[in-house]
């Protein structure tokens, strides 16, 4: 753990992923136009985009949802929490809101608040393993603050610095990138938030990773993971050429499925839902070749009628189009 508690949280994510929200049915496209205008960078269209919109369906969840990921990226953090804050009020049901308002509260260096909006989340989904993690980092967070106070009164305090020792020597994995995940990614066609999530999840997405494991280059570890998230985005916003294009020509499914019958057996699963969210949670990356890099995830997985968590594995290879998923199974 850094010493710093400002750099503390860094590894709970800004859910930008949308999990199935109990609510009224709504007209997705100027959410999905919105969704598109964010992930490309146009943060003032989206955010017209959005407010033209919910000018006529103010309450439209996932909507709401997008507009407060807009507002993060503007750094209106301020308006952010507001935000997510009126979507706990209006869907107390929802535990993602409540990961997000975390998320910013930390930043804002309000451990307390972020910890009692940890708790709310799963008070309601008690089952929620991210927010679960993320508690125990504050956790982490508020001890190794109260050390701190308590080395500075008592220096001599031998013992207190040997806790202080133990908590900054935790491996949370919040030393990602991306400043604090706040670079959430475009979420399913016609979601509602998540995850997540992310979340997440604008749906989607992959959590920035832990420090790569040894003899996996920084730039190599950066590139996997952009290309895990971009994986994750175009499963969950049903883009099946999109999602095929990250295999390797020489893939082989497990299994014993031709290259073919897997193709279809991908476009008929990705095209038949309405909606899927899709993350990759807690990356590792391992180096098992002199061009490969194996990364192993949680894959969370959700549609309007099934949801599930596995343990993934994406085996890239380096080649002349750049990294390819040339292996891929379920642990």
């Amino acid at each position: 753990m850094n010493n710093s508690l400002s750099g503390v949280l860094t590894r709970l994510a800004i859910v930008a992923a949308a999990a199935a929200f109990a609510a009224p049915a709504f007209s997705a496209t100027p959410v999905e136009q919105a969704q598109a205008q964010l992930s490309s960078g146009d943060l003032q269209g989206a955010l017209k985009t959005l407010d033209k919109y919910l000018a006529g369906a103010p309450q439209d969840a996932e909507a709401r949802f997008t507009r407060g990921l807009v507002l993060v990226k503007l750094n209106k953090a301020e308006d952010a929490i507001k935000m997510f804050a009126d979507l706990t009020r209006d869907y107390p049901q929802l535990p993602e809101p409540y990961n997000n308002l975390a998320v910013l509260y930390a930043q804002l260096g309000d451990y307390e608040k972020a910890r009692d909006a940890l708790e709310a989340a799963l008070a309601t989904h008690p089952a929620y393993a991210t927010a679960h993690e993320n508690l125990g980092d504050i956790y982490a967070a508020l001890a190794g603050a109260a050390y701190n106070r308590a080395a500075t009164l008592d220096q001599g305090n031998q013992t207190v610095r040997y806790k202080q020792n133990l908590i900054n020597q935790l491996d949370t994995g919040m030393g990602a990138a991306n400043n604090g995940s706040l670079a959430p990614a475009a979420p399913a066609k016609g979601s509602a938030p998540v995850s997540e999530t992310v979340a997440p999840t604008v749906t989607g997405t992959a959590e920035p990773a832990a420090t790569p494991a040894v003899g996996v280059a920084n730039a190599d570890a950066a590139a996997v993971g952009t290309l895990l998230g971009s994986w994750a985005r175009a499963w969950s916003s049903r883009d099946v050429d999109g999602y095929l294009a990250h295999y390797a020509a020489d893939f082989v499914p497990e299994g014993g499925l031709s290259r073919a019958a897997w193709q279809q057996q991908r476009r008929d699963r990705i095209t038949r839902p309405s909606r899927i969210a899709v993350q990759a949670l807690r990356p590792e990356f391992v180096k098992v070749g002199d061009d490969r890099v194996r990364i192993n995830f949680v894959q969370e997985y959700k549609s309007e009628s099934f949801s599930d968590q596995v343990s993934k594995v994406l085996e890239f290879k380096s080649g002349k189009d750049g990294w390819k998923i040339v292996r891929e199974f379920i642990r």
